[in-house]
């Protein structure tokens, strides 16, 4: 493992935010993550409020940054299982989407 790596790792328990796992609770974890993606301007994107501008190149590109930043950030905030689960899936609103409809339910069923 890098020396990166293992910064990335110790910055996001700091912040307050355990990965996703199945123990874990789901509605605790997706609110943090919202206010995470928020803080750092990649929330309109995930949430699918924000779409990719193929006619403008500048702002295109913009895009495809701040959506792998997102997905890479989700993707340290989960274990290998879930991140296995929602790997085909490249865009991060619908990535995103997958992912709460297949989590919320539990956690419904779960109170």
């Amino acid at each position: 493992m890098s020396s990166s790596s293992g910064n990335e790792v110790n910055v996001l328990p700091s912040i307050g935010i355990k990965p996703l796992s199945e123990a874990a609770d789901y509605s605790e974890w997706i609110l943090a993550m919202i206010d995470i993606l928020a803080e750092k301007s990649y929330w309109p994107i995930v949430s699918g409020t924000l779409n990719h501008l193929e006619d403008d190149i500048a702002k295109a590109v913009a895009w495809d940054e701040k959506a792998c930043k997102a997905c890479g950030m989700r993707g340290r905030l989960m274990d290998s299982g879930h991140r296995e689960l929602y790997a085909e899936k490249r865009d991060p609103a619908a990535r995103w989407t997958k992912l709460d409809k297949r989590n919320a339910g539990k956690d419904q069923a779960r109170i």
